[in-house]
């Protein structure tokens, strides 16, 4: 069953691909099948991708948080007998950086040196570190070839340096690389990844009822579709800056009766404590609108009367304000105008 997705998991956020990346591909319930279906066979061969649990993160600060991790898990090493321990590090970038490398090396030197503080007591013996591995998850649109070794970093350094300083390599997960209609992987999975998709190239909005339509084929329960429903209606409002009706409509479009009708209140509740409040975001925009609209006139027609601007202030519908202020452009006279408002 899904762990239900707290706060405390999401931190502040600071991009919204990073705040979707840590609700879905980067959660214990959701990443075993993406790493699976994205990830080198090298990650599939060897890490035991079925039993991923978070990895704790309480000996980091909020900013530290923020600033170097994305997601930890912890795992066991398969196809051997000592099942060692496995620190996975996932990263996402919607860019590419010459400088992940260094993040994650501090991200693996802070996770190590916190579990050898826990480990120090007297009867918990020798200590085995977990073996710390690497993943970043790309979709920017940019071209960016992958090849990630830490020593990258390093163009001239001398040979007989190199062998004192540090290197290792990164998984690395391109989802440029991947067609649409031929993703891998469980629906779910598939609605996830084309999520980040679709908010690179700017189809996001268009294409949400076939991303919900991943969803809905899912074998999930209703709390799990619910909850996925809820995570890609934020990211594309965040993203893409959806509308409440757009979101609306694509979750009607795919989800029938009160299932439907669950979702979109559950969204609008979800949106207002995650401080995105469409409601607000509308309205404020229509309060614009409704300003732009008395100034056109007050321009063209120095004073305008208490009645209109009563009138043009109760408007609600923001289609019907925009066909008004193309109005409040053209119309020969107050009278003219004051017509197009009964």
């Amino acid at each position: 069953m899904a762990q239900k997705i707290t706060d405390k998991q999401i931190w502040r956020i600071t991009n919204p691909h990073d705040r979707f990346c840590r609700r879905t591909a980067f959660h214990p319930f959701y990443a075993s099948d993406f790493l699976k279906s994205f990830g080198d066979s090298v990650l599939v061969e060897f890490v035991d991708l079925d039993r991923l649990q978070e990895a704790p993160t309480t000996h980091l600060s909020d900013e530290l948080k923020e600033s170097i991790m994305d997601a930890s898990l912890t795992t066991r090493l398969r196809g051997t007998e000592s099942l060692a321990e496995i620190l996975l590090h996932l990263e996402h970038k919607s860019r590419p950086s010459k400088t992940v490398a260094l993040q994650l090396l501090a991200k693996i030197g802070l996770s190590l040196h916190f579990r050898w503080l826990l480990d120090k007591r007297p009867e918990s013996g020798t200590f085995e570190p977990p073996i710390p591995l690497a993943v970043v998850v790309y979709n920017g649109a940019e071209d960016w070839d992958g090849e990630i070794w830490f020593q990258d970093m390093f163009p001239n350094l001398s040979e007989k340096l190199r062998p004192f300083v540090p290197q290792f390599r990164i998984f690395f997960i391109n989802l440029r690389r991947f067609k649409y209609g031929h993703l891998p992987g469980r629906p779910e999975t598939c609605a996830i990844a084309e999520s980040m998709m679709r908010a690179t190239d700017g189809t996001f909005i268009e294409y949400l009822p076939n991303i919900f339509g991943h969803v809905a084929e899912a074998g999930l329960s209703e709390y799990q579709r619910l909850d996925l429903v809820r995570c890609i209606s934020s990211y594309c409002t965040w993203s893409a800056q959806a509308t409440s009706e757009q979101i609306a409509g694509a979750i009607t479009n795919v989800f029938q009766g009160q299932e439907a009708f669950k979702m979109i209140e559950t969204i609008k509740n979800s949106w207002i404590l995650e401080g995105i409040d469409i409601g607000k975001a509308e309205g404020e925009a229509r309060g614009i609108a409704k300003g732009k609209v008395l100034a056109i006139l007050e321009v063209r027609f120095n004073e305008v009367p208490q009645e209109i601007k009563n009138m043009v202030q109760s408007m609600m519908d923001a289609i019907a304000l925009e066909s008004l202020l193309a109005h409040a452009k053209s119309c020969k006279s107050l009278d003219e105008f004051a017509e197009a408002l009964k």
